[in-house]
């Protein structure tokens, strides 16, 4: 049940989809996105209670690949918000009592390397899903007291206490946990007023975590929680890995633009919610890393706009690239080709399509260079049949 809930909740969460700030372009309609945008702010609130279903895997279609996460799938995405408050004064350590690390055969208990400790007494709620992932990569799971509902990654996750949705944060709940600190995403911020103030004069540090959309974001979070907790060299040693497995993870050869595959992200929900993104969003972070053109930010679309038929035939992709909760509510592959304009571009006519978990794929948090490598793969596959379609078409030719 908390996976349906937290995937269409962070979801929702991207900030109202971030139409109220983006500008149509020639191909979508003014007055659509502006009908879009009311539907969405009257959704939002009723969220919960439409997405109760547990999202099922999709099935392989045989024209469809579909990207299969190695991990558990796991739902939802990133956040919008407006900007975020300054990070309150960090907490302090009490007397250092190390923490034994695991023991390496062959070395004497003095030799052992010390595991930098976190303050005795830390107790964290932890309010968006990518920090809750990051506190488990950091190995503090142990003194994580509480989570909100889009904490479904790692597994172990699901078994804490459950403070609800982020983003209507009830201080009541939160401080029934006794927690010291509060780590959240930038969703926190609009949340109900006074949340946030509550909390900080009941004497529980809070730490609000800026609005991300780079390749750097994981580091930035990380190295911000690690200080936050007192254990920065234990968070730059895991900021660096994650940001070596970024690096490995995109194309080793840059393809020429003419040569590169673009890719349209297409947000879809329950309840007749069609977007699609441009410059400025998360996608288009991953879809560049991965060697691919976001073909809604090259067809001058910033942020997120209505989906339209001739915004489809305009843009004309040749891959899709949506969630998994998305794909699921409109009814796999068959549904989302039978949404106007999906089925006549080069994606929808040849049926190519990548489908992603949530969380993974905007996310942003430890696990980004997973999301980058199974769009790089899809896209290398791609790139192979077409090579091998012009071939033979040549050979035939001769």
């Amino acid at each position: 049940m908390r996976k349906a809930i937290a995937a269409i909740l962070v979801a929702l969460a991207i900030g109202s989809f971030g139409c109220a700030d983006s500008e149509p372009t020639q191909q979508i309609d003014q007055n659509a996105q502006a009908a879009q945008t009311a539907e969405e702010a009257q959704t939002a609130q009723t969220a919960i209670d439409a997405e109760q279903q547990h999202a099922a895997a999709p099935t392989q279609d045989q024209d469809t690949i579909v990207a299969e996460p190695e991990q558990e799938a796991q739902q939802s995405a990133a956040t919008e918000s407006a900007e975020a408050p300054a990070q309150p004064q960090q907490a302090q350590p009490q007397q250092e009592q190390p923490q034994q690390g695991s023991q390496q055969a062959g070395r004497t208990e003095s030799e052992q390397p010390q595991i930098e400790p976190v303050p005795e007494g830390t107790r964290i709620v932890s309010l968006f899903g990518d920090v809750t992932e990051i506190l488990f990569a950091l190995d503090v799971d142990e003194y994580i007291v509480g989570v909100d509902v889009s904490s479904v990654f790692p597994e172990a996750a699901q078994e804490l206490p459950d403070v609800g949705f982020a983003g209507a944060l009830n201080a009541e709940g939160v401080l029934a946990l006794s927690p010291t600190i509060v780590i959240g995403g930038s969703i926190v911020v609009p949340g109900p007023p006074g949340v946030l103030d509550q909390l900080e004069q009941a004497g529980v540090e809070v730490l609000v975590l800026p609005e991300l959309i780079g390749l750097d974001s994981p580091g930035i979070k990380i190295r911000a929680i690690g200080d936050a907790l007192g254990i920065p060299r234990r968070a730059e040693e895991l900021a660096r890995r994650v940001e070596n497995e970024i690096e490995t993870a995109r194309p080793e050869i840059e393809q020429s633009s003419s040569e590169q595959l673009s890719v349209l992200f297409v947000y879809l929900r329950r309840g007749g919610i069609q977007l699609v993104s441009g410059a400025g969003r998360e996608a288009e972070t991953i879809i560049t890393a991965a060697g691919g053109i976001d073909a809604g930010a090259a067809a001058g679309i910033e942020g997120w706009q209505p989906l339209s038929p001739e915004a489809l035939l305009a843009i004309n992709p040749d891959v899709y690239l949506v969630m998994q909760l998305g794909y699921d509510a409109v009814g796999e592959l068959e549904g989302l080709l039978e949404i106007p304009g999906m089925a006549e571009t080069e994606a929808g006519k040849h049926r190519r399509v990548i489908v992603m978990e949530d969380i993974l794929l905007l996310g942003f948090g430890p696990r980004m260079a997973e999301s980058i490598v199974q769009l790089r793969d899809y896209l290398a596959e791609v790139q192979d049949s077409l090579q091998d379609s012009t071939q033979d078409s040549a050979d035939s030719d001769q």
